[in-house]
């Protein structure tokens, strides 16, 4: 079931009770709805069943750390596409290629600055809302494309019977513009003259 509300749900994933309470009033006070996780599994599960719009998603948690989440998070289709930001503490950069290499989207180091959270899931739940919105697009674009293709194929199939049908008509119809063109040249005023002459000669 995915998120049909208009307010964006942001899943936050952290197993410090503290850092989800200060992300989770955060979000909640600039207009988003947050679901607070303690670990992984859950994060992984809740998303399958209900995909939030965005994660933010600290990377050291006991039993499944935030590497390993992302990564479950990108195999599955339901949550395969979600925009995940890491906030963690570990800043060196073989962390950060770590992540954006298991499909994170951006990464916030601790002690997390709430302005700069703000600006980067406004940023990035933008950049979603574009995609989704292409996507939508193409999905009617490539409908609209198989709509015109069957009627040009009945479009086809229609013309085909048409000439089919007429063809029987037509072939008469010139039998009979035959007979009448040779019936009007025997019959015409320059053959009747010469029928009536031989026969006057007789």
């Amino acid at each position: 079931m995915q998120n049909t509300h208009n307010t964006p749900l942001i899943l936050v994933v952290d197993d410090n009770s503290k850092n989800l309470q200060v992300l989770g009033n955060l979000l909640r006070d600039n207009g988003y709805k947050p679901v607070l996780a303690e670990n992984g599994a859950e994060a992984v599960e809740f998303s399958r069943k209900t995909p939030p719009d965005l994660i933010l998603l600290d990377i050291m948690m006991p039993d499944m750390d935030g590497i390993e989440t992302c990564r479950r998070l990108k195999e599955q289709d339901a949550t395969r596409d979600i925009p995940v930001i890491f906030i963690t503490a570990l800043t060196e950069i073989p962390d950060k290629l770590n992540a954006f290499d298991v499909g994170g989207v951006d990464y916030i180091g601790k002690p997390f600055q709430p302005a700069e959270v703000l600006v980067r899931v406004k940023t990035h739940l933008t950049i979603r809302q574009l995609q989704q919105r292409l996507q939508r697009q193409n999905t009617t674009l490539a409908d609209q494309n198989d709509q015109l293709n069957a009627l040009n194929v009945s479009k086809d199939k229609f013309f085909s019977i048409i000439a089919h049908d007429l063809r029987g008509p037509l072939t008469s119809l010139q039998s009979l513009i035959r007979t009448i063109e040779e019936n009007i040249e025997r019959y015409s005023p320059a053959a009747l003259k010469k029928l009536s002459g031989k026969s006057t000669t007789r």
